[in-house]
């Protein structure tokens, strides 16, 4: 049977796309032809009728339309306008290729026709592993099978909506499950349009006007990355110690040259004229040069810095020539690149560069250069900064990328370990692969550099050849880091057992001497056994343990200390097992246990097991001979600065060797009604015995957990994390934890985790003098009952009541244990039997004074913020630049990780710098800018992201608030009105956050069918702060614009005045431009009627007191065709440019039109525009009706009318953003169809009024009202009916 494939082109102009119509329509193998169009044109395509309109032609929405239409085995896909002609049998001989080989993606070499009509071959290379370019070149022409193409859009994953990587992605999950295939024959001929030499193609990607597309590919290819193990994370980085040996000087610039007398010495100046605080030299490597380079060398050797080496060997490239000077022995610290063309920038760049070493704790630094001829003058693209290269992705986006900038410099140390690739092409790639899989890399974005082009060294024009010869080396550097990455994280993923725990311990007391002694040791170690009630604790007299037990662990005397649990500080004959992803097995060599290992994470960060425990229970699970365990950093914790579990020998410790004593004993707290038993259940604990325990029958009280491996989300630890108290300036709950699984009386094994509550880090005993002083610091096995004393008389003289005594006042007492235990249970605290106000009254009267607003600032993987006065945080005080990256659910902030931060002014006027801030998201005037703010700056995690909270006083919040939305133009009046609503709506969401906190109800719904989607968003949905700082909220700029003193007149006259409605605060909604009628609350967010947020018309009411206006009953839509296509008078009907000043800022203002405005659509662009929106193809859009609109004219439901697909939206602001990029101005609009032909409009104009969803007070009708004289308490009952204004405070 015949092979038929389905074909699809870019519509171009009729003469282009006609020839390649009649090209394809004469090959037998062609079934149907699809026209791709991407800017409304059908000219060349009206013969066929198969035109599909989209966005941009590489973008999913495009693939998506080919796997929805084509109906081939086979899918031919041309990605140029120009003509395309075929060669003899060229379909035929690929589509039997694909049969053949089973590929899903086959690209073959073909012949390109320049623009002076010279025909010649283009032969294109041969797909690998490392081919993650984006731009790797497969020629025009690609045939695919469309099953893997469907595939691709059939996955269980949500696949991102991409503009300009759509196809990028797609040829990178093809290459996941087989290679694409490369057919090197010269199947067909196309017009290269791209006449730029090879040279300038290459800094394409950091071309700043090409960013957004890069930002796309970089996003295509890290979840490439991911999907097949090769990603690494962005704080999985071995440290650096600088000073672990000696070096001649500070630095070596390294300069490989051959035959470059012209510039030479232009080099060696450039060098020694660098001015620095250290010693330096220059190794110059002279590889065989005749032209006169040795001896023009020879004259700069006077200076001793001067190091002139000739290879014996005559096999060397650059690489070789590297390996040559950084062994040698006067080669400095680190070794610093300088081709023999460049020149360095400044006489400091040696400086900038070493101090990067030091301040970024780097292993190989990357500056910025600047391309120049060889007078200097700059040429295109001038500066390359490579800031593609990012702290969060840098390491991986290398990848997908063929250079990473200049110059560079390396840690002599490992670049001697690792060496240099003996190549004069790549070899610098290489070695930027192979040290950022490892370690950090600096970068320097600053010019450093400058690279001279000239006729004697330009690469700008290389022939096709070459410049293949070239990419398949690097995508071959980049094949074996690929393996190499996926190998690493084989090894930290690695899962261990039982068995080889065991033959790791054995090996390691083998190879280590002086652990082996200590273990022998333990064996003949004294122990006693103390009788309490029933059952029995255990001492034991441990010398060795002194250094644990008399460990001061105050911020002092850790920072003073080389963390014992670090890899570059512990003992070489210490070995590690890495397991569990970011840990390693440690033998401990100060035992407790007849075999204790210590499991720190590989990367330094505070002890906290709240992002850990999870992994704790895996581990108990995966090796159930071992006890596992935790000390808390004030527990026990030796290295409270370092998160390290602990395991060892079970049958020791007296609760877990004696567990079926205890286990009858249990207080079961949680589940307990039927509703608490299903939550259990649905995170799959579903055996009878799962759950949370009270341990009461022991020495000390403890809390149990009861569990499987299965359970989803650790809820049962959590419900005891949240309910444990937390002590100041502390950011977890003291406890310890014994971990171990336990076989159950039905057969089954279970996790069983107990957890002792602690109050104090140690009993009075320890601090006490004299004969009394014991020194026992408890950590995990003493709350387990194994009490260790270092000292014989400690030994000798603890008595068991002595003993339960030291474990009770380390932990929580009867009556603290009280509110954990109803937590738990989820009871109400006892209330007194007053009467209770309703929760909005109650929140005003608490309010007596002052509030303190939190306020989200961003949240950014990594955030730069400066403290430009005193602030403290974590016990010390601290000002200027700061930097913190989001690190394993943590914050890493001078490498120790947090699980919060705050940063508390110590000066009244203190105020800190957040930098690239980004206002008006997702509106049209979205952009990034620095921010100054007053106040507190706290740092949490949410959502795998730091986010940047500032706390400060509401009257604070209240003047920057209404300073950024208002002009000091503003009357008086108007703008104590607006601190009145602004007040009275942060009043309202700082409730609905509590109540979302208490009831954990979200702030946005949606209705859902077939034929309809409803949705309204009440606000952001904000968890951990009360309001945003964007226009999603109020607009919130700290101090960043001056305050003005018209606007602190107006906050300081209305102070603590809100607005309520049947003494309840009005959540006082406003918007710009009511159009004329204000729009009633539940048109615009959920189905209640808010008595004091319905329609009014905007015109002047009666000073008398009689009723408004009567209004135009606008659900008619007649009614509401004519009112919006015509200019009634309102208060906000205004062109005042004074008043409009008033309430529109610069941002506002680059929009012109607002009280009734137009857009235009054609056909093309609102089908894209809805396709991308809405994640369907509607495919020709044939109708937009209304189906619901408010009595001020705002639709709440529009159905939209494809010719494939109907569907019903709403409410408003979904309605805004579908038929918008941004949001359009407002849902009060009517629609116009033109150019109808066959039944399809060609253009669909919208005829709008007003701006916003029109709810509540309508700011520019209010500025008018203010600057006619009326009050601000008429201007609030005016947009508030049967308002009051009260007092919440003073």
């Amino acid at each position: 049977m015949q092979q038929r494939t389905d074909c699809f082109i870019p519509l171009g102009d009729e003469t282009q796309t006609g020839q390649t119509l009649r090209e394809l329509r004469t090959d037998p193998h062609v079934n149907r032809i699809f026209l791709i169009g991407t800017s409304g044109k059908t000219e060349a395509g009206a013969e066929t009728g198969d035109i599909l309109h989209t966005d941009f032609l590489f973008s999913t929405q495009t693939l998506r339309l080919m796997a929805e239409h084509c109906q081939s085995e086979y899918l031919l896909f041309y990605t140029k306008t120009s003509p395309l002609k075929l060669g003899y049998q060229a379909l035929n001989r690929l589509l039997g290729v694909a049969k053949d080989t089973g590929a899903s993606l086959i690209y073959t070499d073909h012949y390109i026709v320049t623009p002076d009509g010279e025909r010649k071959k283009n032969p294109v290379i041969d797909y690998q592993r490392g081919s993650l370019r984006d731009d790797f070149c497969f020629g025009s022409l690609l045939l695919f099978r469309s099953a893997d193409l469907k595939a691709y859009f059939d996955r269980q994953e949500e696949i991102p909506a991409y503009r300009y990587a759509g196809l990028y992605d797609l040829r990178l999950f093809l290459s996941r499950t087989g290679t694409p295939f490369h057919l090197n024959e010269y199947l067909y001929t196309e017009i290269e349009n791209d006449t730029r030499k090879s040279g300038e193609k290459n800094f394409d990607y950091v071309d700043p006007k090409n960013r957004e597309v890069q930002l796309e590919m970089e996003q295509a290819c890290t979840e490439h990355l991911k999907a097949i193990d090769a990603w690494l994370a962005p704080d999985e980085y071995n440290e650096i110690r600088f000073d672990a040996e000696d070096f001649p000087v500070e630095a070596s610039v390294v300069i490989p040259v051959r035959n470059r007398v012209r510039t030479i010495e232009d080099a060696i100046r450039s060098v020694l004229t660098q001015q620095t605080r250290f010693p330096f030299n220059l190794i110059i490597v002279d590889n065989g040069s005749t032209d006169g380079t040795g001896e023009a060398i020879q004259r700069n050797t006077d200076d001793t810095r001067v190091i002139h080496l000739i290879p014996e060997r005559d096999d060397l490239g650059i690489g070789g020539c590297w390996n040559l000077a950084v062994h040698h022995p006067q080669c400095g610290r680190f070794a610093v690149q300088l081709d023999s063309d460049d020149l360095y920038s400044s006489p400091h760049t040696l400086q900038t560069i070493v101090d990067a070493f030091y301040s970024q704790r780097a292993a190989m630094v990357i500056g910025s250069y600047r391309m120049t001829d060889f007078a200097l003058n700059t040429l295109p693209p001038g500066l390359i900064d490579h800031k593609e290269w990012t702290p969060d992705n840098g390491r991986n986006n290398a990848l997908r990328i063929n250079g990473l900038g200049a110059p560079r410099a390396f840690f002599t140390p490992l670049l001697r370990r690792w060496q240099v690739p003996n190549t004069s092409y790549g070899e610098d790639y290489a070695l930027g692969l192979c040290f950022s899989r490892r370690y950090r890399i600096g970068r320097i974005y600053d010019e450093l550099y400058l690279c001279r082009r000239w006729e004697g060294n330009s690469d700008a024009a290389l022939s096709i050849e070459r410049v293949n010869e070239n990419n398949v080396y690097k995508d071959r550097l980049r094949s074996i880091e690929i393996q190499a990455r996926q190998m690493l994280n084989r090894q930290w993923k690695h899962e261990t057992d039982s068995e080889e725990v065991q033959a790791f311990f054995n090996r390691q007391l083998q190879e280590w001497e002086e652990a082996e002694r200590r273990y022998r040791e333990l064996a003949n170690v004294q122990t006693r056994e103390l009788a309490v009630g029933d059952h029995r604790l255990q001492v034991q007299y441990n010398p060795a343990r002194m250094v644990s037990t008399g460990a001061r662990i105050d911020a002092r005397s850790i920072g003073q200390r080389p963390c014992f649990l670090c890899d570059h500080n512990r003992p070489e004959t210490q070995q590690a097992l890495p397991v569990a992803g970011h840990y390693q097995i440690l033998v401990n060599p100060y035992p407790i246990l007849p075999e204790h290992f210590t499991l720190p994470t590989r990367r330094h960060q505070p002890q906290s097991i709240a992002d850990h425990f999870n992994t704790l229970r895996r581990l108990a699970w995966q090796i159930p001979d071992r006890l596992f365990f935790y000390n808390g950093p004030v527990c026990g914790a030796s290295a409270p600065d370092h998160m390290h579990l602990q395991a060892g020998s079970r049958g020791i410790v007296p609760l877990e060797r004696d567990w079926k004593s205890y286990e009858n004993t249990l207080e079961k707290l949680y589940p307990l009604s039927p509703d608490q038993k299903v939550a259990v259940e649905e995170v799959f604990n579903r055996q009878p015995t799962c759950g949370l325990y009270l341990l009461t029958d022991y020495a000390c009280p403890a809390f149990v957990i009861r569990t499987l491996p299965t359970e989803h989300n650790c809820l049962l630890f959590q419900k005891l994390y949240q309910a444990l108290p937390l002590h100041k300036d502390e950011n977890e709950p003291r406890m310890n934890i014994l971990c171990w699984r336990q076989s159950c009386s039905g057969g089954e094994d279970e996790l069983v985790i107990v957890v002792f509550p602690r109050s104090r880090h140690r009993p009075a005993c320890y601090e006490a003098t004299g004969d009394k002083q014991m020194l026992i610091s408890p950590g995990a096995l003493d709350m387990g009952g194994l009490l260790i004393t270092p000292r014989q008389e400690d030994f000798e003289r603890l008595t068991a009541e002595q003993a339960a005594g030291i474990l009770r006042e380390v932990t929580l007492s009867k009556d603290d244990l009280v509110p954990v235990i109803q937590q738990i249970k989820e009871i109400e605290p006892d209330r007194t039997p007053d009467a209770q106000p309703s929760e909005t009254t109650e929140t005003i009267q608490q309010s007596a004074r002052e509030p303190e607003v939190s306020v989200g600032i961003m949240s950014r993987q990594r955030l730069r913020f400066s403290l430009n006065a005193d602030y403290a945080a974590k016990g010390s005080v601290i000002r200027g630049e700061q930097t913190v990256e989001c690190s394993e659910g943590g914050i890493l902030w001078n490498g120790n990780l947090y699980r919060e931060l705050t940063f508390t002014p110590q000066e009244e006027h203190a105020s800190f710098s957040l930098y690239d801030v980004t206002i008006g998201i997702k509106f049209h005037w979205e952009r990034k800018e620095t921010q100054i703010f007053s106040g507190t700056l706290k740092l949490v995690v949410e959502e795998e992201k730091i986010t940047a909270i500032n706390l400060l006083p509401v009257e604070d919040y209240l003047i920057s608030v209404i300073s950024s939305e208002m002009s000091a133009s503003c009357s008086l009046e108007f703008l104590k009105a607006s601190a009145v609503i602004s007040r009275s709506w942060l009043y309202a969401q700082m409730e609905k956050r509590r109540r979302m906190d208490e009831n954990h109800h979200g702030f946005f719904s949606f209705v859902k069918t077939d034929t309809e989607f409803i949705r309204w968003y009440d606000r952001e949905d904000h968890s951990i702060f009360d309001v945003c700082a964007d226009d999603h909220c109020q607009r919130y700029q700290g101090i960043t614009r001056a305050c003005k003193e018209e606007v602190v007149s107006a906050v300081k006259a209305t102070r603590g005045q809100i607005l309520t409605y049947d003494g309840e605060v009005c959540d006082a909604r406003f918007s710009k431009c009511c159009g004329g009628l204000t729009e009633e609350f539940e048109y615009a967010w959920e189905n209640k009627h808010v008595p004091y947020l319905t329609s009014i018309r905007d015109i002047a009411p009666d000073r008398t007191g009689e009723e408004h206006p009567a209004l135009p009953d606008l659900r008619d839509e007649a009614e509401a065709d004519r009112w919006i296509r015509s200019n009634p008078p309102s208060f906000c009907h205004t062109s005042d440019k004074n008043i409009l000043n008033q309430v529109l800022n610069d941002y506002d203002q680059e929009t012109t039109d607002f009280y009734r405005w137009k857009v235009e659509y054609t056909q093309a662009e609102l089908a894209a525009l809805i396709h991308e929106r809405l994640k369907a193809d509607y495919g020709d859009i044939l109708d937009l009706i209304p189906i619901e609109r408010g009595p001020g004219g705002h639709l709440s439901k529009l159905k939209i009318v494809g010719s494939m697909k109907t569907l019903i939206i709403g409410k408003e602001l979904e309605i805004r953003r579908t038929l918008s990029h941004t949001h359009l101005f407002s849902s009060a609009f009517v629609v116009d169809k033109e150019d109808v032909r066959d039944g399809v409009p060609q253009r669909f104009v919208l005829t709008g009024a007003g701006w916003g969803h029109g709810v509540g007070m309508c700011q520019i009708g209010a500025a008018v009202m203010g600057a006619k004289g009326y009050t601000y308490k008429e201007i609030l009952h005016h947009y508030y009916h049967e308002t009051k204004i009260e007092q919440a405070y003073q």
